[in-house]
């Protein structure tokens, strides 16, 4: 599997004219100007971007034309600062839902919204999630317009500004005012809001993605949409088991595309030569040249040196810097300094360069190539911090010193030493009251236990789980009428064993699996593996043992869901742990031409043994372009296991065949090489 790459493509728009545009980004913003002189004055409607995650190898066969857009003239007064929201919410649609794990919809709702949610005090966006055809994925939005003047006197008006924002509002008046401060500023709703513009003056998307008033119902501030091309697979923190060396962090995935709603989106297209600013007048007389989004006013080639958007290059080094140039602002989350891709790649401007080593030692959300099999659990919390300076820097502000109790007892990130515990913290001057979470969900998760309301600075709960698993703690402060927290985690107490191997949540690789668990000092051990549901044993019961695996044959081999318990007995008490898997699945075997043998001519009968019972038909693919390749005839979907193609070429080339079946909506595939005659 190849390395993604997130990119962006700003579509450029002649005057009065539709266009269409390359779907080579993922942010798609439209917007229009919000200028405080009258309506006939606005020189800029919305925009729209796409901002795509596409595969590392994705070469012009990735770009695709998009519909025109249709241009509109919105009438709009003199805008007056008014900031209200609720947090980033993640709206599923309905195949969305039915189509990733169950929980999905929930977790991007309580602990990914919450990385945004407890960071920043104003990030609000509204964010629609769909499956669909992309290279991993894709975000439509519109990008809207502020005068330079209207950009900086909403941030001047941001209350407690952050140690960033004092040094970036500086940066701004004695290095962008003169490139820029004639001109205008490309925003996305969630950053005009946030700067104290009405969201009924900004251009929202649908979910159908028409352009609509933000701020009213059925109308989001982007359609974000994730591949479900079953060969780019994608990892679910909240499911379990490692990461598959081939799979990408679905989360990750979707906060890059957050961060692009939010405000790390650049007007810049890499997806043409030279080097194009999409947010650039109509027209090549226009005197709008140089626009820039908001990110790109903190772009920079050395210390006082601003890369503007007028006069772009490709040189390698350009940074962000909140400070002019003197500080790089983004780290990695191995600490080192990250800098922007600047080539006319087709990769997206205001990400970051990534490769390896990066992968695994500095990684970031906001990286321009996705890290597969690597980045299970990244997030904007533990990747250095870039996308969170980005966003400060820009006008999204995080809270002041946080007044919130502190877990003394037991040692965070300690293990418990059984089912009851005592959780201590510290005391705080004014506080209203302390409140103790316990969950196993996801940061802030309550699941386990909600203490409520008290005076009291400790709290014992006697119904720990006991089986080594992840319990998240959150302690609460209510000061001044304001709540305020610290997030920690511990390990539970291990008395029941913990399946190792396989990894658990994955698909099994035969028909005949070797079970691994931890010794949890226990006097005996079982193992059942059944079909027929949680705890079930119609496969096998190992019955009793002192050894801590068991080898189990005659497992199915066309993808059903195994149920997997394992138990032991501790001082005559039973502990037990349950496990989920997919059993193999079988792919179908090419028995005729003899693989790696010369074929006999033109026409030849391609025969299969037939896979497991279960099993959703047959595909055959011939090509000659490389492995899995189709050029030549696909099949389509058939029951038979054999069928015939008079088109093959008898010019001695390298003919590729994958036959494939499918189990559960999962396609797995054998592959083969002939000669042709």
């Amino acid at each position: 599997m190849t390395n993604q790459r997130f990119l962006s493509a700003v579509s450029n728009f002649l005057r009065f004219s539709v266009c269409a545009f390359l779907a080579l980004g993922a942010v798609c913003l439209p917007a229009y100007a919000q200028d405080a002189a009258p309506a006939a004055d606005q020189a800029k409607t919305p925009k729209k971007q796409i901002h795509v995650l596409r595969p590392r190898s994705g070469s012009a066969e990735w770009n695709r034309l998009r519909q025109p857009l249709e241009r509109r003239t919105i009438e709009q007064s003199e805008l007056t600062p008014v900031n209200t929201g609720s947090g980033i919410v993640y709206t599923c649609d309905a195949n969305f839902a039915s189509s990733a794990p169950a929980g999905t919809c929930e977790y991007l709702n309580t602990v990914i919204a919450s990385y945004y949610n407890s960071t920043f005090t104003n990030a609000n966006a509204s964010i629609y999630l769909v499956f669909g055809s992309t290279g991993l994925g894709e975000t439509n939005s519109y990008l809207n317009y502020l005068t330079y003047d209207q950009y900086l006197s909403g941030y001047n008006s941001i209350t407690g500004k952050s140690a960033i924002q004092t040094s970036a509002l500086s940066a701004l008046g004695t290095y962008d005012a003169t490139p820029y401060g004639s001109g205008q500023v490309g925003v996305t709703v969630a950053l005009g809001s946030t700067l104290g513009y009405p969201a009924s003056g900004f251009t929202g998307t649908t979910a159908s993605g028409d352009f609509c008033t933000a701020g009213t119902e059925g109308c989001y501030d982007a359609v974000t949409t994730i591949t479900n091309d079953p060969g780019t697979p994608l990892y679910y923190d909240n499911v379990g088991g490692a990461e598959p060396s081939d799979a990408y962090d679905f989360y990750s995935t979707v906060m890059h595309e957050t961060d692009e709603v939010l405000g790390t989106s650049s007007c810049i297209s890499t997806g043409n030569t030279p080097l194009a600013d999409g947010c650039d007048g109509y027209g090549p007389d226009s005197s709008q040249v140089g626009t820039p989004s908001a990110v790109d006013l903190f772009r920079y080639s050395s210390a006082g040196h601003l890369v503007l958007d007028s006069s772009l290059s490709t040189t390698a080094g350009a940074y962000f810097s909140y400070n002019g140039g003197t500080t790089n602002g983004a780290n990695g989350m191995g600490g080192t300094p990250k800098v922007y891709n600047t080539l006319d790649n087709g990769d997206d401007y205001a990400d970051f360069v990534s490769s390896s080593p990066d992968c695994g030692t500095n990684e970031a959300v906001q990286d321009a190539e996705g890290c597969p099999g690597e980045d299970a659990g990244l997030n904007i919390l533990n990747d250095g911090g870039a996308e969170i300076n980005i966003l400060n820097a820009v006008g999204f502000s995080v809270p002041a010193a946080n007044p919130a109790p502190v877990l003394t007892s037991p040692t965070p990130s300690s293990t418990l030493s059984g089912a009851s515990v005592t959780f201590t913290w510290t005391s705080v001057s004014g506080s209203a009251g302390y409140w103790l979470f316990l969950g196993t969900t996801g940061v802030g998760s309550k699941n386990l236990y909600d203490s409520n309301q008290q005076a009291a600075t400790s709290a014992t709960f006697n119904n720990l789980p006991t089986d080594g698993v992840t319990i998240y703690a959150r302690v609460y402060t209510k000061n001044n009428g304001t709540l305020y927290y610290n997030d920690y985690t511990y390990t539970a107490a291990v008395k029941a064993p913990v399946l190792t191997s396989p990894a658990p949540g994955g698909t099994l690789t035969g028909t005949t699996a070797t079970f691994t668990w931890t010794a949890s000092g226990g006097q005996g051990y079982w193992l059942f593996v059944g079909t027929t549901g949680v705890g079930s044993k119609n496969i096998i019961d190992t019955g009793e043992q002192t050894a801590t695996s068991a080898t189990v044959s005659g497992l199915p081999s066309n993808g059903t869901k195994l149920y997997v318990r394992v138990y032991s007995r501790v001082n005559g008490t039973l502990y037990y742990n349950d496990y989920t898997y997919t059993s193999y699945m079988e792919p179908p075997v090419l028995t005729s031409p003899t693989p790696g043998s010369t074929l006999g001519g033109a026409s030849e009968t391609f025969t299969w043994s037939a896979a497991s019972s279960g099993n959703q038909g047959y595909w055959l693919f011939l090509g000659t372009t490389g492995v899995g390749s189709k050029n030549l005839y696909d099949s389509g979907q058939q029951t038979a296991t054999s069928t015939t193609f008079s088109g093959l070429p008898t010019n001695g080339v390298t003919i590729y065949a994958r036959v494939y079946t499918r189990y559960n909506g999962v396609l797995v595939y054998n592959d083969y090489t002939y000669k042709a005659e």
